[in-house]
């Protein structure tokens, strides 16, 4: 399994680690449980081995892992550096890859992914009613397109290179994309202790207005979709006007970050690498 880690607009994450978590069974919101072995190459940390990311945000995980069949599996990628900017522990990039195969792996099923901060804010709230946080991930089982399992529609397909949702879904379009601008932010800057990061992180507490920060911006998009009607005009000043990553996106404040859901079977969520704006 390969893949891409990217900020927007190119802007490759150099020294990402990479890890693959399997999510609880229950839904209580127990820990993740780290997949990657000691055959990355690399040593692990406090939430398990992982795979690095190289100098065009690339990374690369060749039998290291076996996953339960039917769990939920995904992607967490944390930390590194966007476009030449300082090492950032502020950023968190996720991409749900689903229900395990029978075969343990997803090296024939999805064998390349991307992820950004449009797979990010749609895991975010394809999982919102279970999230904890990033590492806190509590899921008996990841929903098709046209699942009624408790999360119709909002699923991101990760293995191609456009932003495109089908039927009348054009607010949602535009509402992944607005959130993924402001979380580029902060994952573009140089330092957790940047203006962006800090503006974010302060604006997207665990309780909306208040409860703990946030360490990374997976966790902040996350307590966006459980609040959506906090801080919104704070947190929709760090879209960049000039240059915004995802397009389109919204032009004015929205009401909420409330995602519009449409008809079961008439959307799909896929992730944008590295050119972002639509044609």
């Amino acid at each position: 399994m390969q893949g891409l880690v990217s900020g927007g607009q190119s802007r490759a994450i150099v020294g990402a680690r990479v890890y693959v978590l399997e999510t609880d069974a229950s839904t209580t919101g127990k820990s993740s449980t780290s997949l990657l072995t000691s055959a990355t190459g690399h040593p692990a940390d406090s939430i398990g081995y992982f795979a690095l990311t190289g100098e065009y945000g690339g990374f690369s995980i060749a039998g290291d892992y076996n996953c339960s069949p039917g769990r939920s599996v995904y992607v967490y990628a944390r930390g590194g550096s966007s476009g030449g900017t300082g090492s950032n522990s502020a950023i968190g990039l996720m991409a749900m890859l689903g229900p395990c195969p029978s075969s343990g792996t997803f090296d024939s099923t999805t064998p390349f992914i991307f992820v950004n901060a449009v797979t990010t804010v749609a895991a975010a709230y394809a999982t919102e009613e279970t999230t904890v946080d990033a590492t806190h991930l509590a899921l008996r089982k990841v929903p098709t397109a046209n699942s009624d399992a408790g999360f119709p529609n909002r699923l991101p397909d990760i293995t191609t290179g456009f932003a495109t949702l089908k039927g009348n879904t054009e607010p949602s379009r535009r509402m992944i994309h607005t959130i993924a601008n402001i979380l580029s932010a902060c994952i573009n800057s140089g330092s957790p202790a940047s203006q962006a990061c800090t503006t974010l992180l302060g604006n997207a507490r665990s309780d909306g207005v208040s409860g703990e920060l946030p360490p990374e911006t997976a966790t902040a998009a996350m307590n966006i979709a459980h609040h959506p009607h906090a801080n919104v005009a704070a947190l929709y000043q760090l879209q960049p006007i000039a240059s915004p990553p995802y397009l389109p996106a919204f032009d004015s404040p929205p009401a909420d970050f409330t995602l519009p859901v449409a008809p079961q079977g008439t959307i799909a969520f896929i992730d944008v690498p590295l050119k972002e704006a639509e044609p």
